[in-house]
């Protein structure tokens, strides 16, 4: 977890964004353990590769400038936050 920490920060740094402190707790705390992106609850005992497993997604992805702070990331599943990669939700469309 302090890799997964350290690493956005550092690219978030990297592109000239601003970054703050936050945990996956807090915010999957503030955003009522669902997932932003489908709306279903997020097993927050669950590990990354699985599917459900509870993930910090950017709104506007630190590769488009969006910065690493609290009122740019949501709570999203593993699954959901890889089908949307570094893409702004939800401006995806069908062929996708």
């Amino acid at each position: 977890m302090y890799w997964q920490e350290k690493g956005r920060r550092r690219r978030a740094l990297k592109q000239g964004g601003l970054s703050e402190p936050y945990t996956l707790s807090e915010i999957a705390e503030r955003d009522g353990f669902c997932c932003a992106l489908c709306g279903d609850p997020v097993p927050m005992d669950a590990k990354v590769p699985a599917a459900l497993a509870p993930t910090i997604d950017h709104v506007v992805p630190v590769s488009r400038g969006g910065d690493d702070t609290k009122a740019n990331v949501q709570l999203a599943h593993f699954r959901c936050n890889s089908v949307k990669g570094p893409r702004d939700w939800p401006a995806l469309s069908a062929s996708e």
